[in-house]
């Protein structure tokens, strides 16, 4: 995500690609000049073209296209003239005839900038222990930063195959999605080129590369997916922590989603700047240094609990998020949300000693202070502009969100919810979803109504305040709810009074009646609900 302040967007264009041409594969070569603070780089993109057409419109920003053409199945070149459009963010493709459908592939030649500004392809650099500066060379892709890197389909549901080399200094590190498939000097021996296995379908917003001198942590394995730390030079020492939470966690999620975790390695890597905490790049995670790095020696309980919860989040999104993935950017909450509540889950089970529920409980008091206020906004909205997106990276996305999972969880019982999360993973993965997807999947195990249950906490702002008075038998209970709000009555008279919310309240009860203990569950949908005991209740 950026915060750079952006040019005025033309409100009259789609901010959706067309799906005339769909990419399939990528094979990506960048050559980064870190010194100089420059990179050039060629993408090859196998697209399928459903209608004849004599233009392509993909992303880019801040590139300088130099040639680009595209290549039907018979090795015929057809040259494209190009033009940017800086604002909108994209680079239209025009050829001198139609196109026809089938299988194309698209060439283009580009060079860019390493910025500054933590997006994109950046820079970022450390002093080792001697004081001496090393530079390296950091990608971040999300929301919509891809498109810094290289010419590209920029949208989540643009899914494709990544093939990335890159030629670098010979004594550099590089890191990416997958594992390393070759590497070898370049013809001056100064440079080699390494190149890296095919991903699997993935959105382009999850594109990793880290270009530099780091070094690494031996590698532990984890139901067979090697795992390694990258830190900085002189700082290993500070990586065994993380490991063994990354190690736990991905073992946890293998079991509790019931799909092995879909990357061939996991590289948790250090680095100094960065625009996160941390970032859920398949197979190459990165985070800041601070987020993943301590002494357990002298950190104290908060920093070990912070470290874990963002490691185990980070982990969690390789299933939810990057094996099934939302369609467009509205659906950002519900990755960031489910992140949330499992890497809670995860740590109760990996250190229960922890306690981080009673803490979770907690630290959601932070949402409950915006929710309360005339300004609130749903969990979701509609995301017309991808940097629309940037609004739910706040307390109602990863606290609010979180805690009505954790809501709904408790609700339906832990074994009904964690078979509709499987259910939902192995129904869509590779794949993209709507937020419905996962309500219908878990209403269908649990047999439940979750979609409007949850349609109730997620498209409108705000809580309930729930009240539970006895009447006068004692036999029953009157349970009503209200919208809370910070703001007096008379100061909000301005607010129709039916277009004030009502949620779908699920309410979980215990009494003693006659000395024995009685449990049950009721659906507060309206203003109000009756509990029936059929005795006077002791408590």
């Amino acid at each position: 995500m950026s915060t750079e302040i952006r040019s005025h967007q033309d409100e009259s264009v789609s901010h959706r690609l067309p799906r005339t041409a769909v990419p399939k594969r990528y094979q990506i070569h960048l050559a980064p000049e870190i010194e100089k603070g420059l990179f050039s780089g060629n993408v090859d993109i196998a697209v399928a073209i459903s209608t004849e057409t004599d233009e392509i419109l993909l992303n880019a920003v801040e590139l300088i296209i130099e040639s680009a053409q595209a290549v039907d199945i018979n090795g015929r070149v057809h040259k494209a003239s190009f033009s940017l459009d800086a604002d909108n963010e994209r680079v239209m493709l025009k050829f001198g005839k139609h196109l026809p459908p089938g299988d194309w592939k698209v060439q283009i030649d580009f060079r860019g900038t390493l910025n500054d500004k933590l997006h994109g392809f950046y820079r970022s650099a450390y002093k080792d222990d001697n004081g001496k500066e090393h530079v390296l060379a950091v990608t971040q892709c999300e929301p919509t930063d891809a498109r810094r890197i290289f010419p590209c389909f920029d949208e989540p549901d643009f899914k494709a195959v990544f093939h990335t080399s890159v030629l670098v200094d010979k004594a550099a590190v590089a890191l990416s999605n997958s594992p390393v498939e070759s590497e070898k000097p370049d013809e001056d021996k100064s440079k080699k080129l390494v190149v890296f296995k095919d991903t699997m379908t993935m959105s382009t917003y999850l594109f990793a590369l880290v270009v530099g001198d780091l070094e690494a942590t031996e590698s532990v394995d984890a139901d067979g997916t090697p795992i390694r730390v990258w830190t900085p030079l002189g700082k290993l020492r500070l990586a065994a922590f993380s490991e063994q939470i990354a190690r736990e966690a991905l073992s946890f999620f293998n079991r509790y989603y019931g799909i092995s975790y879909p990357g061939e390695k996991l590289d948790l890597v250090a680095v100094p700047d960065f625009m996160f905490g941390a970032m859920e790049n398949l197979g190459c995670v990165i985070f800041r240094e601070n987020a993943l790095l301590v002494d357990q020696k002298s950190a104290s309980q908060q920093e070990l609990e912070r470290i874990a919860d963002i490691v185990a989040h980070e982990l969690a999104h390789m299933w939810f998020g990057d094996l099934a993935t939302m369609r467009w950017w509205n659906g950002l909450w519900l990755n960031e949300a489910f992140a949330t509540f499992m890497n809670m889950l995860a740590i109760n089970e990996m250190r229960p000693e922890w306690k981080r529920w009673d803490t979770f409980g907690v630290s959601r008091g932070q949402a409950f202070a915006t929710d309360g206020l005339l300004s609130t906004r749903p969990i979701e909205f509609n995301v017309r502009k991808p940097e629309d997106a940037e609004g739910m990276f706040d307390v109602l996305t990863y606290e609010k969100g979180g805690s009505v999972l954790r809501m709904l969880e408790q609700y339906l019982g832990a074994e009904h919810f964690r078979l509709g999360i499987a259910h939902y993973l192995n129904s869509h993965q590779y794949g993209n979803t709507e937020t419905t997807d996962l309500w219908d999947a878990i209403e269908e195990k649990s047999d439940q109504p979750v979609r409007q249950m949850m349609d109730s906490w997620i498209f409108q702002g705000g809580y309930p305040v729930v009240h539970a008075s006895r009447e006068e038998s004692g036999k029953s209970w009157l349970i009503t709810q209200h919208r809370f709000f910070y703001l007096p009555e008379e100061k909000r008279s301005h607010i129709r009074q039916d277009s004030v919310s009502h949620y779908h309240v699920p309410i979980m009860y215990k009494a003693l009646v006659r000395g024995k203990i009685v449990e049950g569950r009721v659906l507060l949908q309206g203003n109000s609900t009756e509990i029936e005991l059929e005795h006077p209740a002791d408590w």
